[in-house]
């Protein structure tokens, strides 16, 4: 198994600056990568303009006009995507060190993904024990698609990736019910949130995957916007 065999697939929106940092680190390491971005940025903004030019041979641009939002884009890039494994990154993300191929090695004939799992999430979405309901439940791990590598076939086997604060909660949910968490969801040693502090996780230094939990937030509240576009889920302690 080898790079040829993956996609890579990104999703921004008006965030230039952000993204001109992920993008670029993973070409550092991996020039060769066939990668997919969806770009929901406004036409006339200059992130539109940066990844319209990035369009070649190994790099595919998909820029619907509008925000089409995290999950809705990792969606459509999956769905465009022609190998075998599709490798998802942050527009938030820097690569320091390629974990990519470790975990290639990692993948089984029926692993579902490789990356950051959050072990404690509620069933919502949001980290388990943010609201009260969560003390009468349970919990389920999460992949998180901050930097997540997956099998497509095997991914298309549960429930898609939802525009939500946490896309893809619905099929780890679906996943938890079925019992396979333990068994098709494995942590990559060492990824995580590099900055920030929620519920159940701290952010500390990484040695792969630098990863700034509010870079899209505070861009957004910079420019007099809330956090998270009307309609997605706001409260505190989503993952």
């Amino acid at each position: 198994m080898g790079i040829e065999e993956i996609t890579g697939i990104t999703v921004c929106c008006n965030t230039k600056a952000l993204f001109e940092t992920a993008y670029l680190s993973v070409r550092q390491f991996h020039p060769d990568l066939q990668i997919i971005i969806i770009d929901g940025s406004d036409p006339g903004d200059p992130c539109a303009a940066y990844v319209r030019g990035l369009a070649s041979s190994l790099t595919t641009v998909l820029q619907p006009g509008y925000n089409i939002g995290h999950g809705r884009g990792m969606c459509a890039g999956i769905d465009f995507a022609k190998t075998k494994y599709a490798l998802i990154f942050d527009s938030e993300i820097e690569m320091i060190k390629s974990p990519v191929l470790e975990m290639l090695a990692m993948m089984e004939e029926d692993t579902f993904g490789v990356g950051y799992i959050e072990e404690k999430t509620a069933f919502d979405g949001f980290e388990w024990g943010v609201h009260p309901h969560h003390k009468r439940e349970g919990w389920m791990r999460y992949l998180h698609p901050m930097f997540q590598l997956i099998n497509i076939a095997n991914y298309r086997k549960f429930h898609p990736y939802v525009h939500h604060g946490a896309p893809c909660y619905l099929t780890m949910l679906d996943i938890h019910k079925r019992g396979l968490s333990a068994k098709i969801l494995k942590q990559f040693p060492g990824l995580g949130h590099s900055s920030g502090k929620g519920w159940n996780w701290a952010g500390i230094p990484r040695e792969h995957i630098r990863h700034n939990t509010r870079g899209t937030r505070d861009v957004r509240v910079k420019k007099h916007l809330p956090e998270i576009e009307a309609g997605w889920v706001t409260n505190k302690g989503q993952v």
